[in-house]
């Protein structure tokens, strides 16, 4: 029996709910991803099978994902719409969705199930990729007359709660049996065999189905069991896991039954808010949990949650000021909503990222529980640095002859601290072949570093004070950090500048120098370095010891009064370093 089917499967697009975005702001990143991770699919369906890959957000900026297709041969087995096995696709700023589609080849050979692997790599532009991005890809042949596919019918069916009839469950398969043989199925879900329902002759939620030679369909029955609790809506999820010889497991292997809830209640139901926050930085200090009330409350009520997680409660946090759980509060007679406060300690460790569980458990008095949403998660997120990780090196040997490459491609900053001479005379890099220090050995050279020279050519004029200001990019890193800058100086005889190193954890990166927010980490002065033995053109490597609580910015400050005696000077600086010790 020829199948002909359409099956759009819409994989990977998930919805946030609870942030508020502009859909028009694309300065996020969006997460590209599938949501399933495996399908299947027969040998002749003739309408190609659309894969989605979804973007977890809209406001991004757009880019590319590969698509890589394993197993199986092009052109023989399958066909993509792409033209190939490995391609690009791109994503449209704002979207939320790209695809491609796969045909299977239907070739009238008999033949094993092929086993296709589809990945996604290299996200680009403003993508990153998600965690799900492996998806198995099942072509079923249909050409063997001694084997059939077996599938159930149908994907989802219902049952109420109170019902009183059996329901069955139907599989069907693409052509007779030829032999006798069992089909073996496996009930998951968050209902409950034996409380919420039963499978009718079965014991046990693994069960086999008998077939006989000839057969062309096998089915089940369930019941549903009532009881007086409100709850949700509950699922069964049936799947066929193992099937004996001569029989293949089809295009469908799973369904899921929903046994629909009939109770009521007489009071308000509580839940937790959809908008709730699912993320906490560490340095917020404080995040507000709201719950929904379905109606005002009529009376007092009590409320009690649960807490667990891997956050340590009393620790990294406390509920309301309370370290203990199960932790109840009150909801007085009339409210509309009611809320708590998860009050969040910012230490100093370093700790991977941490989940606050706060579970409903019990409503009493003018509340009962709800059946939205009486769980969530929230993820807290740490704000101190591994110093362990910090190793930065900075050699300038990428330099490109541009005039914003110090600020705009390393991310320095240059300011001035009441310099009266020339108002664009910085420390700036340059390129001088053989003038620098290598970062290995600074006794050898290396052809690009940082630069400032300035000469009054003896006419008062010119004379003033020369002081500014070169910042590093923030630094991140916490704990003993050794700082490392090659440092040398020229025309000692009129250079009288003072060099200070400085670093801070306060400076704000708003491009004004305060230097109360700076440490000095050490000063240094040609006449200083000419009696340590090091001459004009000399790089003497300066080494600081800090210890940081906080990441820090690094700062190289030069400061001369240009006179008629001290007219000029230059110091050269590379091979600005920073690692954990």
């Amino acid at each position: 029996m020829k199948l002909q089917r359409f099956l759009t499967l819409t994989l990977g697009l998930l919805f946030f709910f609870g942030c508020e975005t502009d859909d028009n702001d694309a300065n996020e990143t969006g997460e590209v991803q599938f949501s399933i991770t495996s399908i299947r699919e027969v040998e002749n369906a003739t309408i190609g099978l659309t894969i989605n890959i979804g973007v977890d957000r809209a406001n991004h900026s757009g880019g590319s994902v590969d698509v890589s297709i394993a197993g199986g041969t092009y052109n023989e087995d399958y066909t993509t719409n792409e033209g190939a096995a490995n391609f690009t696709l791109d994503v449209a700023p704002n979207s939320l969705i790209t695809s491609f589609s796969i045909i299977p080849t239907d070739d009238n050979i008999v033949e094993d199930t092929e086993e296709l692997s589809i990945t996604l790599t290299n996200a680009t532009g403003g993508l990153v990729l998600g965690e799900n991005t492996l998806l198995s890809y099942t072509i079923l042949d249909d050409d063997n007359p001694q084997s059939a596919l077996v599938s159930f019918v149908s994907d989802t069916q219902s049952i109420a709660e109170e019902s009183s009839d059996e329901i069955a469950i139907n599989l069907a398969l693409s052509a007779p049996a030829t032999t006798s043989g069992d089909i073996t199925v496996t009930a998951s879900g968050d209902a409950v065999l034996g409380t919420d329902y039963t499978i009718v002759g079965q014991m046990t939620d693994t069960f086999t189905i008998p077939i006989e030679a000839g057969d062309t369909t096998a089915n089940f029955n369930i019941q549903s069991i009532d009881n007086d609790a409100f709850e949700a809506d509950k699922n069964v999820i049936f799947t066929i896991t193992e099937v004996s010889d001569g029989l293949t497991i089809g295009t469908i292997p799973i369904t899921t039954v929903t046994i629909v809830n009939d109770d009521t209640v007489n009071n308000p139901t509580i839940d937790f808010s959809e908008s709730n926050v699912t993320e906490i930085n560490e340095e917020a200090g404080s995040a507000t949990i709201t719950f929904d009330l379905s109606d005002p409350t009529t009376e007092d009520a009590t409320v009690t949650i649960d807490i667990s997680g891997t956050a340590i409660l009393g620790t990294d946090y406390d509920v309301d000021g309370t370290t203990e759980t199960p932790y109840t509060f009150n909801v007085p007679s009339g409210a509309t909503s009611a809320a708590i406060t998860l009050n969040i300690t910012d230490d100093m460790d370093v700790e991977d990222i941490e989940d606050i569980i706060l579970t409903l458990t019990d409503a009493s008095g003018g509340l009962a529980l709800g059946i939205e949403i009486q769980e969530i998660t929230i993820s807290l997120i740490d704000n101190d640095s591994d110093s362990a990780g910090l190793d930065y090196l900075e050699t300038f040997e990428g330099f490109d002859e541009s005039e914003d490459y110090l600020t705009s491609t390393l991310g320095y900053v240059q300011l001035l601290n009441g310099q009266t001479v020339d108002n664009i005379r910085f420390i700036d890099v340059i390129n001088n072949d053989g003038s620098f220090s290598d970062p290995a050995d600074e006794t050898m050279p290396s052809d690009n570093g940082l630069n400032i020279f300035y000469n009054t050519q003896n006419d008062p004029v010119n004379n003033g004070l020369l002081d500014n200001v070169l910042v590093t990019p923030l630094l991140e890193g916490t704990g003993d950090i050794t700082v490392n800058i090659d440092a040398a100086y020229a025309f000692r005889g009129q250079n009288a500048a003072t060099i200070t190193f400085y670093y801070s954890e306060t400076y704000d990166g708003s491009g004004a120098f305060n230097e109360a927010d700076w440490l000095v980490m050490g000063t240094e002065t040609a006449s200083d370095m000419n009696d340590e033995g090091f001459g004009n053109n000399t790089f003497k490597r300066q080494e600081f010891d800090i210890n940081t609580t906080a990441n820090f910015y690094v700062a190289i400050r030069i400061s001369q009064e240009m006179d008629d005696t001290n007219f000029r000077t230059r110091w050269r600086f590379d091979n600005i370093r920073a690692v954990a010790q």
